[in-house]
């Protein structure tokens, strides 16, 4: 039994060699996961910056085309307001069209100045420029 003692020593110190051997190993693998963890984390943060950069560029824009669209909707409905005005004549107008009509259809001043609400002048020059015949 005092010859084993040695062997066991040796197998122990073996054993012991081979745990260190494998620890080391396997902090080294460890580290290089830790690298390359790392530097995949530098690169997720590298792209991160770049969209977060981007998308302060696109919700300028985004303001910007949204106030060119406000600019837009206001000047068509200017145009919108301007474009009725030309299309209805104007109280005036309508009144001489009507004047007009009642003329060529054989209507005496009277009848122009009371439904037309034309002036003396004004009924005679229409009766003169559209009576029948």
């Amino acid at each position: 039994m005092d010859d084993l003692w040695p062997s066991i020593a040796v197998v122990a110190l073996a054993f012991a060699v081979a745990s260190v051997v494998a620890l080391i190993v396997l902090a080294r693998r460890i580290q290089q996961f830790v690298q390359q963890q790392n530097r995949a984390l530098e690169t997720v943060q590298k792209d991160l910056r770049a969209l977060c950069n981007s998308a302060v560029q696109v919700g300028g824009r985004v303001s910007r085309l949204e106030q060119a669209v406000k600019e837009l909707q206001q000047r068509q409905q200017e145009l919108g307001l301007r474009q009725e005005k030309m299309i209805q004549p104007e109280p005036e107008a309508r009144n001489f069209e009507q004047a007009i009509k009642l003329a060529k259809k054989g209507a005496t001043i009277e009848e122009l100045m009371d439904i037309c609400s034309l002036s003396r002048g004004e009924a005679e020059l229409m009766s003169m420029m559209h009576r029948l015949g």
